[in-house]
């Protein structure tokens, strides 16, 4: 921590003693959540939570764009590299580790950073989880493998027919969230939507939320660089270590498919590399929906650092009026 982000901490400690601030810094992947990130930590004085669950597991470098150790040497980072692809972790999972990690934060700051693009994990965080009763695992793999089988359009209908109003307000491109919800509905009985309802435990913080922003044209251009960067580091060698480990759901993501797909034969280096490139940019389009869509996220252009501080600092002291 700089001499001047400890004295502005130490300033800050005092009029919003009894106020403890989550930053909360989203966006679509690509955008530069990490950089803006750091650079907020370094100002404020304080650490970072990610919230990006690719991140999370070791095996996974080159194609989840973490942050580098030198980018992270004087910042206290959390949640990367915290998992084996090989771990079964779920939101509850991270939502109990993340919230008893902020109690521990708080008590020697009063501001944190929460920074990721995975918004079911932010929501987790900042809004409280609902309750969901135990999902039997051979339902989960049952939903997986028919997933993996026979497409998206059967667990869509099952969805569609078992919990119709829950399938209206979800992305139903997303076969996590689709296997998610069936394997509770299969489990209990009854419909994920019947648990969304129940009283959720209220966080002991005040989230301040940013959404970074950038033109969608210039957004692509970034994801396509980005994808020919990390062919270039290796990620082609990454994903071929990673073989052994392909069933495990950690690997289901893009950059890690694709190139599974390609090593199946299915094909070419170069049309699974067009691929990435294609179903980065579906993702960060269904990213930027979400994020627009969420009323409580502060729109700021990703080039803007000073107005992003300035905004926060605004927000942060009026908190402790």
């Amino acid at each position: 921590m700089t001499f001047a982000a400890a004295r502005y901490n130490d300033n800050l400690q005092t009029t919003t003693s009894h106020t403890k601030i989550l930053l909360v810094i989203g966006g679509p992947t690509a955008i530069g959540k990490t950089d803006i990130s750091i650079r907020l930590a370094r100002h404020f004085g304080c650490s970072i939570v990610s919230a990006d669950s690719r991140q999370f597991y070791r095996e996974m470098n080159i194609g989840t764009a973490k942050p580098s150790k030198s980018e992270m040497q004087d910042i206290p980072h959390y949640f990367i590299d915290h998992l084996s692809v090989q771990d079964a972790y779920s939101v509850g999972d991270y939502h109990r580790e993340a919230t008893a990690l902020l109690e521990k934060i708080y008590t020697s700051n009063t501001i944190a950073i929460l920074t990721g693009g995975t918004g079911l994990y932010i929501r987790a965080v900042c809004e409280g989880l609902n309750h969901f009763p135990p999902v039997d695992r051979q339902i989960r793999s049952a939903l997986h493998d028919l997933w993996q089988t026979q497409g998206i359009a059967l667990l869509q209908e099952e969805l569609r027919n078992t919990d119709p109003q829950y399938y209206e307000s979800i992305d139903t491109d997303n076969p996590h969230r689709l296997i998610r919800a069936l394997s509770v509905i299969r489990s209990s009985g009854k419909p994920f939507s019947h648990f969304l309802h129940q009283p959720k435990p209220h966080p002991n913080f005040v989230p301040i939320y940013i959404a970074l922003t950038m033109d969608r044209d210039q957004l692509y251009a970034r994801i396509n660089k980005r994808v020919d960067h990390m062919i270039a580091k290796g990620l082609l060698n990454e994903v071929e270590s990673l073989l052994p480990y392909r069933g495990h759901n950690s690997l289901n993501t893009v950059g890690y498919t694709e190139l599974f797909e390609h090593l199946d034969g299915q094909y070419s280096l170069p049309e699974a590399i067009d691929k990435i490139k294609q179903h980065t940019r579906n993702y960060a389009k269904r990213q930027m929906t979400w994020f627009r869509n969420q009323g409580q996220w502060n729109q700021l252009p990703n080039d803007d650092i000073e107005r992003i501080i300035n905004f926060l600092t605004k927000k942060i002291h009026s908190l402790s009026a």
